[in-house]
């Protein structure tokens, strides 16, 4: 049945979503608007997305008078997204990294602020959002973790958990941002 005649007798048309090989990069690419929403609903600019990928995939920046410095606070975020499902009984959500980044993430210096955000979406990519007059779900959830003074590992890829309770949205990233711009951590 060709899509016209399905359409016609009333059947549901076929969703032409694009190419299914670049589902990780779809999966990237929803990731940063997702922040981008979250960021924009904090008050925060968007610096920048680095054209080379050094484990840096967005920079916020945030000002305010509050800040215990003048100008802009600022905070790198590496994005990570899974289909890993975090229901009521689990307690955190995984990803992994390279050792090298890492080691980054991990790193105590204080004048750099990281934290990596993990996303959780549905495995079929119809699932990741729902639209109505009244509202846009984006689905799953994100979830942050600051890796700062993270044990050393000698993994090739190591993993790392964000907790349940820390989801990415715009209070977080406010509360983030107040404790950079005190001069404390992310």
């Amino acid at each position: 049945m060709q899509l016209y005649d399905l359409f016609m007798s009333g059947g549901a048309p076929l969703i032409l979503r694009g190419s299914h090989t670049r589902g990780l990069n779809h999966m990237e690419q929803f990731q940063v608007s997702y922040v981008r929403a979250i960021a924009a609903a904090a008050g925060c600019n968007l610096v920048g997305t680095p054209e080379i990928d050094e484990g840096i995939d967005l920079v916020l920046s945030h000002r305010s008078d509050q800040h215990l410095q003048t100008g802009a606070v600022y905070l790198e975020i590496q994005l990570k997204s899974t289909s890993q499902y975090i229901g009521q009984n689990s307690t955190h959500i995984s990803s992994n990294m390279r050792a090298d980044r890492y080691e980054e993430f991990a790193s105590t210096d204080p004048s750099v602020n990281r934290i990596a955000v993990i996303m959780s979406l549905p495995t079929e990519q119809a699932s990741w959002l729902e639209a109505s007059h009244d509202y846009l779900a984006l689905k799953h959830c994100c979830y942050w973790v600051n890796l700062r003074g993270a044990p050393a590992s000698t993994a090739a890829r190591p993993s790392f958990n964000a907790r349940r309770e820390d989801i990415f949205d715009d209070v977080a990233l406010c509360g983030i941002m107040q404790r950079i711009g005190q001069g404390g951590q992310p």
